[in-house]
């Protein structure tokens, strides 16, 4: 079976739904494309630091309880409140909840490193970033569900993925290292070379997305 990256990956960033959230946040479609191959290994990589201790674990198992997967097939309602930078979506909201608690007081951080890989300018890229985060908790929450986990094995299953991305990309995986550690929030080193390799397996695939080996 495919990672939960890849999966993901390909729901969002290609077709119809890599278009809907291009409109919607006002970027173009392969800057917005290279954006979600950034994020999402940031995203999955974050909840999986916050699930390595037991009242992490507790709290992400529980907030799975308000997301059940149905973001995944109403698309249109979460981009509802994106257009124009607008924040007043209920979705939209909840994403920005999610960012919180994933990156803590770094989203600043983590979005520039997704800016410079995709071209994306911040101001864009803050507005995709809480499109993904309820989408990445809906697809969380519907494997869950689906497969009927408890608690330990949807850390487990974060963790197998944090590790994956750590081992198809190293400098990704110092980053992820860093958001985990005691937060002097200086993560633009490591960031600088996030993603650039042409490593085979999941970094071939995001080294596709975002130009090749540079």
């Amino acid at each position: 079976m495919s990672g939960i990256f890849e999966q993901l990956l390909g729901m969002v960033g290609t077709g119809n739904e890599l278009a809907s959230i291009s409109n919607a946040i006002g970027g173009d479609q392969s800057a917005t494309q290279r954006g979600i191959a950034a994020a999402l290994p940031l995203l999955l990589g974050g909840l999986a630091n916050n699930a390595q201790s037991p009242q992490g674990a507790s709290a992400l198992f529980g907030a799975l309880d308000k997301h059940d997967g149905s973001v995944l097939g109403d698309l249109a309602g979460l981009l509802g409140g994106a257009a124009g930078g607008g924040g007043g979506g209920g979705g939209l909201a909840d994403g920005a909840k999610i960012l919180g608690h994933i990156f803590g007081g770094r989203n600043d951080n983590v979005a520039s490193a997704v800016s410079q890989k995709s071209g994306l300018d911040m101001a864009t890229v803050m507005r995709l970033l809480p499109i993904l985060a309820p989408i990445v908790m809906g697809f969380i929450g519907k494997m869950r569900n689906e497969n009927s986990l408890d608690q330990n094995a949807v850390s487990q299953h974060l963790a197998q993925e944090k590790s994956t991305v750590a081992e198809s990309e190293p400098a990704l995986g110092g980053l992820l290292g860093m958001l985990d550690a005691d937060g002097d929030g200086n993560v633009m080193e490591e960031i600088g070379g996030l993603l650039g390799g042409d490593t085979g397996g999941l970094g071939s695939i995001l080294g596709q997305v975002l130009g090749g080996g540079k």
